[in-house]
């Protein structure tokens, strides 16, 4: 760890990695339009996974000023890998072996330079500059465009049937799973717990099931795909969260395929390279769960 003070900026450097703090509001305010670009590198389609160029933005400094305009594609997320509708494009990325630039975008609300980006404020969104900068956003649309924009392999198979299989649990996971795992977790009445928790086993009946059907390892079957891609997170952050504050375990007489899926995916190094630690997602959610956050909706307790 190197840390060098210059006037008005410190700049620490641990490894290949270089943050550079400004120490006066006024040179800030005068740098409004910079950015930090850090340049360790791109990752390459080799199956291997290698450090890659982060660019976190301090306040509302415009980062993509400071893009390197040779970068194939820009993938912008919340620090740290906390989203795990970041974690989706994060984990297609990966395995579909695509070289790209990570930009940590933080504060709240979101700066003005990425509303002009996406204009819902959320993360994923893509940036193609090659491509007369093409923006990409929401993570099912983001990652149906890797998989077309990927020469070499795809997480979409060409059978019109297994791709509609794919979206319609897709579909599942943000419509009828996601909340009943939100909610059932955010509850603060005991006496509902019993309910909530069969809500959300009864969701996740729909991935057992899917399992059974196409044998495993994974949802489809042999091959991992997006409907896996899209699921992961969830389920990562389920098993995490609800053994810590309800004492939960998924049974494994009833989601037998469904814990042997998860140990399945998360020995994937994408996967391993785009999630958070089992305490650093506990800490995360102390604060969702003290603040009752609404998760976007998915949190459906009144």
């Amino acid at each position: 760890v190197t840390c060098l003070s210059i006037d008005n900026l410190i700049i620490f450097r641990v490894g290949s990695t270089t943050t550079v703090t400004m120490t006066m509001k006024a040179l800030i305010t005068g740098l409004i339009s910079c950015s930090i670009h850090l340049t360790t590198g791109f990752a390459v389609s080799t199956g291997r996974f290698s450090t890659r160029p982060t660019t976190e933005l301090r306040g509302g400094y415009d980062a993509t000023i400071g893009a390197d305009p040779s970068t194939p594609i820009q993938f912008f997320t919340l620090p740290g890998n906390t989203c795990p509708y970041a974690q989706r494009t994060h984990i297609a990325l990966g395995e579909l072996g695509l070289p790209f630039d990570i930009t940590e975008v933080s504060g709240m609300p979101k700066p003005d330079w990425y509303l002009k980006i996406n204009p819902r404020g959320k993360v994923p969104a893509l940036r193609i500059p090659t491509a007369d900068n093409a923006v990409i956003y929401e993570s099912a649309i983001c990652n149906e465009f890797l998989c077309d924009h990927a020469t070499a392999q795809s997480l979409m198979p060409a059978d019109p049937f297994i791709r509609a299989k794919i979206r319609l649990l897709n579909d599942h996971c943000d419509n009828v799973f996601a909340k009943t795992q939100f909610t059932y977790l955010m509850n603060k009445d005991d006496a509902k717990d019993v309910e909530l928790c069969k809500e959300m086993e009864n969701a996740l009946v729909a991935y057992e099931d899917a399992l059974k059907e196409s044998k495993g390892p994974y949802l489809l079957g042999e091959d991992f795909t997006l409907a896996d891609v899209h699921a992961f997170p969830f389920l990562q952050r389920l098993v995490i969260t609800l053994k810590h504050w309800k004492d939960y375990e998924l049974p494994n007489d009833k989601f037998p395929n469904i814990l042997t899926w998860i140990d399945s995916c998360a020995g994937r190094e994408s996967v391993k390279e785009s999630s958070m630690s089992q305490e650093k997602t506990i800490e995360l959610y102390e604060r969702f769960v003290g603040a009752d956050y609404k998760f976007g909706g998915l949190n459906k307790n009144k």
